[in-house]
């Protein structure tokens, strides 16, 4: 595992646990998506719980449109399932992200590509989860 991210697996209920450990370069962001897609792909699971409160940077625009357009929906075909990314970041972050049209209020973007929603706390975040995950 990389020193600057950490990806665990749960099986009951079926969660792909993401969580930044120190900030990230741009390359370290795309790297680690990729080690979430390979771990979601192991186990077969479209649920993640994605842990950014220790990242400070914000990302050029272009990054967040690479998660949209390319990203996301690689996610969709590899593992066959519409994903469910729950997002954990400091409150500060979220206003610079809302402030440049990303983030919004809405907690779905593309339902037939993927389900977001964004939150300051995990509580908050696995409850939005158990809406669309198995409990077993």
């Amino acid at each position: 595992m990389p020193p600057f991210y950490a990806v665990t697996y749960q099986a009951h209920p079926p969660l792909v646990r993401g969580a930044v450990l120190r900030p990230l370069s741009v390359a370290e962001f795309t790297e680690a998506c990729e080690l979430l897609l390979a771990e979601a792909q192991v186990h077969n699971c479209p649920y993640w719980l994605l842990d950014g409160q220790a990242d400070e940077n914000m990302r050029p625009l272009d990054m967040y449109e690479w998660l949209g357009e390319d990203f996301l929906p690689r996610v969709r075909h590899t593992l066959g399932a519409v994903p469910c990314l729950a997002f954990v970041a400091r409150p500060e972050f979220w206003l610079s992200l809302q402030a440049q049209g990303y983030a919004n209020d809405t907690p779905t973007l593309q339902p037939s590509i993927f389900r977001a929603g964004w939150f300051t706390d995990e509580t908050a975040a696995l409850a939005w989860l158990s809406q669309f995950r198995p409990l077993s």
